[in-house]
């Protein structure tokens, strides 16, 4: 988990605080990954305003069976936040990326346990 607080210190405030907003926007989108990804982002803000509680890791928001979804929303999501359009923001690509590798490996590790 460590990792993940790592990578989210990493986010200027600017591109956090719009990543927030972002996640506002997208509400009915893969709800399971919606809510960690909203989770992450706040734990974040409250963490840079002095409130401390844990930083609960995509698993405990995540279910099985949506794992394969999510880690395609996640290379999606780390595509486009490295795009041609907008200015790149390697740091939020970085979580997504991460968070894709996290998932893509819970997914493998569940199909070898039924094998």
């Amino acid at each position: 988990m460590i990792e993940f607080a790592v990578l989210l210190a990493a986010i200027d405030d600017g591109t956090l605080g719009a990543f927030i907003v972002a996640l506002d926007r997208l509400q009915g989108t893969l709800p399971a990954l919606h809510a960690w990804l909203e989770h992450a982002a706040r734990w974040e803000s409250d963490r840079r305003s002095g409130f401390k509680y844990p930083l609960q890791p995509p698993m405990a928001a995540i279910p099985p069976e949506e794992l394969q979804e999510a880690v395609a929303a996640s290379t999606a999501l780390g595509v486009a936040f490295r795009g041609e359009r907008n200015e790149p923001t390697p740091a939020i690509a970085d979580l997504f990326d991460r968070l894709r590798d996290t998932l893509a490996a819970e997914d493998q590790r569940r199909a070898a346990l039924v094998h």
